[in-house]
C-alpha cells in the first residue's frame, strides 16, 4: 500500500461534519446515516441502507431522595432495563457497599445498596442474592463542574428477572450522602418498553478474480446520549470511508464489503442484524475487520484480535511493514467485531486509547489528522495484503475458550449461535 494516499486531514473534516448526538433510532442517527450514503455516492460507490427494529427503553422518571436523618433530592438517572419501582418509589436504609465486597453485601438484605461504579450484570445479581432492595451506582469525579455533573444513563443487558431497581448519582452528590450519615433513601424509576428503527449502511466492492471471498470492514456511526461520538466512534467510520477512497481506485481480488453499523451503543444491534440478513453468505465471509474508538494523537493502539494466534503474528508481521507501532491481543472485544467471532469469522476490532469516551468531551477537537492518517495506513495495509494474497494465511477456526465467550456475551439476546 502507498500510504501516502491516506489522507488524515480527508479524514478529520469528514469526522467534524457529525459532530452532534446520535444516539440510536433518533433523527440524529438517521441523519447521519444518509450523510454517509451521500458521501458515498460522492466516492463513487453504491451503497443501501438495511433497516431493522430494536427493543429498548426510555425512562421516564428517575428520582432519589435522603428521608432521613435529613431530606433532600439528589438529581439522578435511572437504569435501562431494571424494570419499574412502585410510583410512590421503594423506600428503604441505605447502605454504601464500596466495591461490592461479600462483607459488605452481607448486611445488603432489605437495604438501598450504593456501589462504587456502574452496576453490571454480575454485580446486579450480586446485590438480588444478598437481599438488597434497591441500589445507587456512582460515577463522575470530584473536579467535575456544569455539563460533567450529569450522570450518563445506564442500562442492565438483558436478563430474564429484574427484581430491584436502581439509579445513578455523581460522585459529588455521593460524597455528601455518606459524609451527612444518608441513613434511608427513597428511589423512583419508572420507564416504558419501546420499538426503534435505525440501520445499517453497507457498500460492496466486487473482487475481481476472488469475488466469492468476502473481507468486511466496520465502524459504528451511533453515539452515546450525553455526546457526539468523534472518537467513539465517527473517526472508525471515517477510516472505513478512507479506505472506500482508496479501494475505489486499488480495486482487490476479494470482495471487500463496508458497514457503517447502527445501535451498535444498544448492544451491538447493528452487527447483529447484519449476520442475520446476510446469513446465507456468511460461508464466504473470510475476515472482519472492525474500528472502534480512533484519532485521538496521544496514546496507542491496540488490535484485538478473536480467532487463531497466527492471526496476530500476521497483523504484527503487516504492520512491522510498514513500520506503524500497535499492539496486539487475542480476545474478545467489547464491539461488533464479537458477532462476527461468534458466527465463526475471524475477526479484529482497531482501538486507540483516548479520552471523553461517552461524555459531552467526545468531539473532534480531541482528534488528530496525523492519528487517523496512521490507523487508517495500518487497516489499510492489512485490508489490502488480505485482499491480494493468494491464499487466506490462517485458519477459519474460533477458539473453543473464545466460543464459551462469546455464547455467554451473546446469551441475553436470545439469539442462536446457528440461525
Amino acid at each position: 500500500m502507498n500510504i501516502s494516499e491516506i489522507s488524515g486531514q480527508r479524514q478529520f473534516d469528514f469526522v467534524s461534519g457529525f459532530d452532534y448526538i446520535r444516539e440510536a433510532g433518533t433523527p440524529g442517527e438517521e441523519k447521519a446515516a444518509l450523510a454517509i450514503l451521500e458521501e458515498l455516492t460522492k466516492i463513487g460507490v453504491e451503497s443501501h441502507l438495511e433497516k431493522f427494529t430494536f427493543d429498548t427503553f426510555e425512562i421516564k422518571e428517575a428520582r432519589l431522595f435522603v428521608t432521613e436523618p435529613y431530606e433532600k433530592e439528589y438529581r439522578v438517572t435511572g437504569y435501562g432495563r431494571c424494570g419499574n419501582t412502585s410510583k410512590d418509589g421503594t423506600e428503604a436504609e441505605f447502605l454504601y457497599v464500596e466495591n461490592g465486597d461479600d462483607i459488605s453485601l452481607s448486611y445488603a438484605r432489605d437495604k438501598i445498596v450504593m456501589v462504587n461504579n456502574p452496576v453490571r450484570k454480575d454485580m446486579y445479581r450480586k446485590f438480588v442474592e444478598a437481599g438488597a432492595v434497591g441500589f445507587v451506582s456512582i460515577t463522575g469525579t470530584p473536579v467535575d463542574e456544569g455539563e460533567d455533573l450529569i450522570t450518563r444513563t445506564y442500562a442492565l443487558p438483558v436478563m430474564e428477572e429484574t427484581p430491584i431497581q436502581g439509579v445513578n448519582v455523581h460522585y459529588k452528590d455521593a460524597v455528601e450522602m455518606v459524609s451527612k450519615g444518608a441513613s434511608k433513601v427513597k428511589i423512583i424509576v419508572q420507564q416504558d418498553a419501546v420499538t426503534r428503527t435505525s440501520a445499517n449502511v453497507v457498500a460492496r466492492m466486487e473482487g475481481t478474480d476472488k469475488a466469492d471471498e468476502i473481507l468486511t470492514l466496520t465502524a459504528h456511526f451511533d453515539s452515546v446520549p450525553e455526546g457526539p461520538g468523534a472518537y467513539d466512534n465517527m473517526a472508525g467510520c471515517a477510516i472505513i470511508m478512507e479506505l472506500c477512497h482508496y479501494f475505489k481506485k486499488h480495486p482487490s481480488r476479494r470482495t471487500m464489503e463496508f458497514v457503517w453499523f447502527g445501535a451498535e451503543e444498544k448492544g451491538l444491534v447493528g452487527s447483529r442484524n447484519y449476520v442475520e440478513t446476510h446469513k446465507e453468505e456468511l460461508n464466504k465471509h473470510q475476515f472482519n475487520m472492525n474500528v472502534d474508538l480512533a484519532g485521538q494523537l496521544v496514546g496507542g493502539t491496540v488490535i484485538g484480535v478473536t480467532g487463531d494466534t497466527s492471526i496476530c503474528h500476521m497483523i504484527t508481521y503487516l504492520a512491522n511493514e510498514i513500520g506503524l507501532g500497535m499492539s496486539v491481543r487475542n480476545s474478545i472485544w467489547g464491539s461488533d467485531s464479537n458477532t462476527f467471532a461468534w458466527k465463526g469469522i475471524p475477526a479484529m476490532t482497531l482501538n486507540r486509547d483516548g479520552f471523553g469516551m461517552h461524555t459531552c468531551h467526545d468531539v473532534a477537537g480531541y482528534l488528530s489528522p496525523w492519528s487517523l492518517q496512521r490507523s487508517g495506513a495500518l487497516l489499510g495495509h492489512i485490508a489490502e495484503s488480505l485482499g491480494n494474497i493468494a491464499t487466506i494465511p490462517f485458519t477459519k477456526v474460533i477458539p473453543e475458550n473464545f466460543i464459551k465467550e462469546l455464547d455467554d456475551y451473546f446469551r441475553p439476546f436470545g439469539d442462536g449461535r446457528n440461525f
